[in-house]
């Protein structure tokens, strides 16, 4: 059976990157929100995100089925904006734990997650999506280590 890379390398081919190497927004105006599109079929991109995650030793504490609520409630809204979509939640021990270190309050910034959708208006085409942390005072080179953790994942499913 051929690992995820070698999957990933013949079905997924990145389209557009947004920020993926740029870090930590300058300041509160930037856009926390960094998105990258990949060409493909969504369950193939979720398996390769679930499959990256785990590669790096990392523990998925839920697997949120988002599209699953907003497909039942869209309607009562007039809204049909994903045709899937799910939010891996999952954690570090070691950065949650120096996270806690540089201060407790940080704990809110665990679990991490990477959100994984189509759209029904980009047939063909899946994003993959998180947010950038922002933690309390001191805790920047800790906050890198989760950007180019999550990054690192994200590149690895789509090569």
């Amino acid at each position: 059976m051929r690992n995820y890379r070698e999957i990933a390398s013949r079905l997924l081919i990145p389209v557009v990157s947004l920020s993926l190497t740029a870090g930590l927004p300058a300041s509160a105006s930037e856009d926390p929100i960094v998105t990258t599109k990949v060409e493909g079929e969504f369950h193939d991109v979720s398996h390769n995100i679930r499959s990256a995650i785990v590669g790096k030793g990392t523990n998925i504490t839920h697997v949120l089925p988002a599209s699953d609520m907003l497909q039942r409630t869209g309607p009562a809204f007039g809204y049909d904006v994903y045709a899937n979509a799910e939010t891996f939640e999952f954690c570090s021990a070691q950065i949650s734990h120096k996270l806690a270190r540089v201060n407790p309050d940080n704990i809110v910034l665990c679990p991490f997650t990477i959100s994984v959708y189509a759209l029904t208006s980009e047939t063909g085409f899946v994003r993959i999506s998180y947010r950038t942390p922002a933690g309390r005072p001191g805790t920047d080179a800790v906050i890198q280590e989760v950007v180019e953790l999550i990054e690192s994942i994200i590149e690895d499913a789509t090569w």
